[in-house]
Formats: C-alpha cells, structure tokens, sequence
C-alpha cells in the first residue's frame, strides 16, 4: 500500500500541468484522444481551444517531446519569449500584425540556434524582416555555417532541417496575465493573423498554438478577420470515461503496470475503479441514495469534462489520508474535502471567465437556492421558465455587464453560465439522468431550442453556494 507523502502524490496521479512534469513520466502515462492526431497532422496551423484544466499545455508538451525525438527542429516558446521580442506598440492594426512577423521570425531563429547550442550565433541574430522566407534564408545559412563544428543530437536536428527546411513553433501559455482588455485582444488576434501570413508564405513553418476558451472567444468576437482561422481550430474536450482511463493510465503506471489504452477504453467504469483499488475504496459508505454505491459515481459526477478536476479530488482525498493515516483513500477522506473541492472550483470559474463578465462573482452566488425556493422545490434543477426567473434576481445583484458590449438579458447571461459549464442540461431518461455541457451541444440553450432538458447547476459548485449543508448532508443525484 503506498503511503500518501507529497512526493508520492505527485509522483502517482501526475503533476496537474505539464511544465511541472517530468518528460519521461508525462510520457508514461499521457492519454493520446482525437485532439493528439489532429494536433500531430502535417498541417502548417493548429490552434488548440480548450477550458483551463484540461490538458492543453500536456498535448503541446508531449507533441513537442515526440518531434524532438524525431529529431525535428522543434521550439516551445514561453510568453515572456515573445512579448519580449515583439514591439506591441504600433500606429494602426496592419502595423501590429508587421511587427509580430518580424518579431516572431527573429525570436525563432535565435531560440532555434540556442536549440543546438550555438549561442554565439543566436547573439549576433539581426532583426528579420520580410516574412517567413528570410526566416527560413536566415536560419540556413547559420546552421550551414556551423554544421561542420556540431555533434550529437543539435547536428541531427540541424541536418534534418537542411533537409527538408521545417520547423514548428509551440506557443503555450498565451492567456498569462490575460485581462481582456483591448490591447489584450488585439495582441492575440494579431498573432494569430501573422502566423496564417507567414504560414502561409511557408508551410513548412508550422505553429501549434493553444488557447483558452474564453480568449478565443473575446477575440473571435472582437475581430472579424479571426473567422479565417477556424479551419485550423482543434477543440479539446473530453468525455467522463476519457478521463477516467487517464486517472487509471497514471495510477497503474505508477504502480508498475503497462495497460493498453485501447483495452482500458474498453473497459466498463466499474471494471475501470477496480484498478484503483490499491489507492481508493470502491464503494462509498454515504447516507441514503449515497448509500453504499460506486466511488466512481461521486468521483465522475463531480468533475466537469476537465481531468484536472479529477486530479483535485484524487490530491486532496490522499492528503486527507495521510493526514489520518492511512494507506488507502475511504469515503470518510472524500467527504472531508468535497466543501474545498467545490470552494476551489467555483474560484476557478470566476478566475477564467470574469475577464468577459467582471463582476461574475455576484451572479453565482445569486444562483443560490434560497429558502423559499427550497421550501418549493425549485433548484438548482431548473426549468426553462425557472432558470429564467433565477436569473433575473442574479442579475439584480449589482453592475453585471459583458465586456464586449453584448447586452445583458436573463437569456444571454443563462447561455453564458451554460458555456461556463457552470450550468448543464439534464434529462432524466428511462430512470438515466443524462448531462450535456456545452462542448457536447453548443446550441440547447439557444432561445428556440426546445430539446426537453431542465438546467442544472453542476454539482462540483453545490457545496460552495451550499455550505451550510456541509459534506455529509448535501445529497445530489450522480451519473449512472
């Protein structure tokens, strides 16, 4: 049995970024979904879009390992890199869009010479200017230039690159220090414009991009030319089994087992638990209709689609443990982390999305059941009517506005709150509950959409708007 240290928590159920992971056990354990192989095509642009929390820094991060393993000339550029090297100050938008070219180009040929340890050469790199063939001009000449003086691995990549002239160029972590604000969006959306002209001048230049879903948004939104790019989108989404076979991928690694991944999909969920059980409790020893079910159902009920969330769960229940020694995570050690869980959870949300509405906050928590509505049996399960009613009163909290201008009415606030994936749709089906979020259909919660679905808050956020209830008293229906 392992014994719940930090250093084994880390080590078993995985770092919860990628930057903080060890290439080898990212390796190891990494979940390769559809996003991989599009994100792995041939293809000179792919802009990877996805909520916080699920993996997008991980699928850049382990592509950027497998082409340096293939011994392609591959750059992971942090932001600090690039608004360092780009002049965001410009007269006109066309001019921004020039100069994130020029300083892109020269940012790649001295991080790509730095790659194969010719500091030398990467100090004495001049502006460039004149698009992505005087970077690709610029970049052969200095490696034919020091070809002869290379070894090892830098003069593989180097050849490689003589070769076939391609690169490509990871770009994470874009939204650091994101506010939303006009400059904000007009820097990303000027990128996003230089890399199509120069990947488009080139397309052995290629770039992998990632960004949240709500910067794609604001910016999508904001700027008509982006509509250009959406060929080159890759949506990262993931489904509850998905992320309970990445949770065991970690977990059985770890303890020294090798599962196929195509088998493990395979698998039912209760099959899935059962390889957990060196670490958790399978059953869950709660109260009522939590009376003696599946660990599996509290634990996939209460993640949004985000690994990350699972990951939560699985790190605090095991500090929990450990914290009253024990070797195996048992009911008693969820239960008294579930009020953190959802506290953290709801800062999250507000943390992502209050750069398109501010004052975001205020209307969560006006999404609280009061007493009379509890007294009535209305929420956090709601009818179209209902939630409508419920968001006029959230709405009346104080100065709540979108940032792009949109109007705020019940309706625009309630799809919003859907595309938050703080609200989900919900139908009860043959004694199945059945729960879309909005990267499963985008359009249930338009206005003339009429599927037959109620409105539920997600249950990961209960505890937090009810924390009065406390852990043992809150009682919700879970997946089957």
């Amino acid at each position: 049995m392992p014994v719940f240290d930090d250093k084994t928590i880390a080590n078993m159920f995985g770092a919860e970024d990628a930057e903080n992971e060890a290439p080898e056990r990212l390796k190891e354990y990494f979940f390769r979904n559809k996003a991989y192989e599009s994100l792995k095509a041939d293809l000179p642009i792919r802009i990877l879009v996805g909520y916080k929390g699920v993996g997008k820094s991980a699928l850049l991060k382990i592509c950027n390992i497998e082409d340096i393993e293939d011994d392609m000339l591959s750059l992971w550029v942090r932001p600090n890199d690039i608004f360092g090297s780009v002049d965001t100050s410009a007269s006109s938008f066309l001019q921004l869009i020039e100069n994130w070219k020029s300083g892109l180009s020269t940012l790649i040929v001295r991080k790509a010479l730095e790659g194969c340890e010719q500091y030398d050469e990467a100090d004495a790199v001049n502006k460039i200017t004149g698009g992505a063939r005087h970077l690709i001009s610029s970049l052969y000449s200095h490696f034919e230039k020091v070809l002869g003086t290379s070894s090892g691995d830098a003069k593989q990549v180097m050849q490689r690159f003589l070769k076939e002239k391609k690169i490509r160029i990871y770009l994470d972590d874009l939204d650091r220090g994101w506010e939303g604000r006009k400059e904000d969006i007009q820097n990303i959306s000027a990128l996003l414009n230089a890399i199509r002209d120069m990947a488009g001048e080139d397309r052995n230049i290629q770039f992998r991009v990632a960004l949240r879903t709500d910067v794609y948004h604001l910016v999508r939104t904001s700027d008509e030319s982006t509509d250009k790019i959406e060929s080159n989108l890759v949506w990262l989404s993931w489904s509850n089994h998905e992320i309970l076979v990445a949770m065991v991928k970690r977990v059985t690694t770890y303890l020294g087992d090798n599962f196929n991944q195509d088998y493990l999909l395979e698998l039912k969920q209760d099959q899935l638990i059962k390889l957990l059980d060196p670490v958790i409790e399978p059953r869950f020893n709660g109260r009522g209709k939590w009376e003696n079910i599946s660990t599996r159902r509290i634990l996939m009920t209460l993640t949004r689609q985000r690994p990350r969330d699972l990951i939560k769960l699985f790190y605090y229940s095991a500090k929990e443990a450990h914290r009253l020694d024990s070797t195996v995570i048992k009911s008693t050690h969820l239960q008294n982390i579930f009020v953190k869980y959802s506290s953290e959870r709801l800062t999250d949300v507000i943390n992502e999305f209050k750069t398109e509405v501010p004052n975001l906050k205020l209307v969560l928590l006006g999404m609280r059941q009061t007493k009379k509505e509890r007294e009535e049996g209305i929420g956090p399960i709601f009818s179209d009517d209902q939630l409508v009613t419920k968001m006029k009163s959230a709405l009346r909290t104080g100065h709540i506005y979108f940032k792009n201008g949109e109007a705020v009415y019940p309706l625009t606030m309630a799809r919003f709150l859907y595309r938050c994936d703080f609200i989900t749709a919900r139908v009860d089906h043959d004694n199945e509950i059945v729960r879309k979020h909005f990267s499963d259909n985008q359009l249930l919660a338009e206005p003339q959409a009429q599927f037959g679905f109620k409105w539920e808050i997600h249950p990961a956020y209960r505890w937090a708007l009810e924390p009065q209830q406390g852990a043992e008293n809150l009682r919700f229906d879970l997946v089957a």
